[in-house]
């Protein structure tokens, strides 16, 4: 893959990537931010495949392995168990809302976050930036690099947690897809935990953007 100079690829991370989620965050336009999303992800994409990343490379979905499945699973259960305490604590009337109380939007989050959220954003923040921006980091710390900016964009949801809870997840995403090179075994792993946090009530902080009181 042919990369641009090194002083466009900062001018293009500092923009698009700490620069447009600040402003989107003093603009609100919650209802624009899913095509927003979209919409760089399909820019992201045709980049890729211009420059020789094509989609059956990504959707690697032979590499989600038993063993791979395992290494997820072990840090899930606990980070699983720690949401559950923490929503328990900082939000208790939230705990197991949206099962409980609108299992229909319940169902449906369940199917269509998946497909809506998570795979823009793997496409953006795995697929595209750890091949993009790798001459600007060392391979131990583009993983870090990914985590941190995916944290960062969050900020558009106005709140904390969204932003430390998303830095974890995308330090775990970008891990499972330096390891894998499969962006179908990164979104499953984002999916299992975007699924689970709306189960246990924290998507409080992650639709339309709670403040923290």
């Amino acid at each position: 893959m042919k990369l641009p100079s090194r002083r466009l690829l900062i001018t293009e991370l500092v923009i698009n990537f700490g620069a447009v989620p600040l402003a989107i965050a003093l603009w609100k336009p919650h209802s624009w931010i899913y095509i927003v999303l979209w919409i760089f992800a399909a820019l992201c994409w045709r980049i890729l495949h211009r420059h020789g990343t094509f989609f059956r490379m990504e959707w690697n979905f032979p590499a989600l392995t038993h063993a791979v499945i395992a290494r997820m699973l072990l840090r899930f259960i606990p980070c699983a168990l720690a949401m559950v305490v923490f929503t328990a604590w900082m939000i208790p009337d939230h705990l197991f809302s949206l099962p409980r109380e609108r299992p229909r939007v319940w169902v449906m989050v369940m199917i269509l976050y998946p497909l809506l959220s998570v795979v823009p954003q793997e496409i953006i923040f795995r697929s595209y930036f750890l091949k993009r921006f790798q001459p600007l980091f060392s391979p131990a710390v583009l993983p870090v690099a990914s985590a941190m900016l995916f944290g960062w964009v969050h900020i558009v949801l106005l709140n904390w947690v969204a932003v430390v809870f998303s830095t974890i997840g995308g330090y775990f995403f970008a891990d499972t897809y330096s390891k894998t090179k499969s962006l179908a075994c990164a979104s499953f792993e984002h999916a299992l935990y975007g699924c689970t946090l709306f189960t246990i009530g924290l998507g409080y902080y992650f639709y339309h953007g709670q403040a923290v009181q």
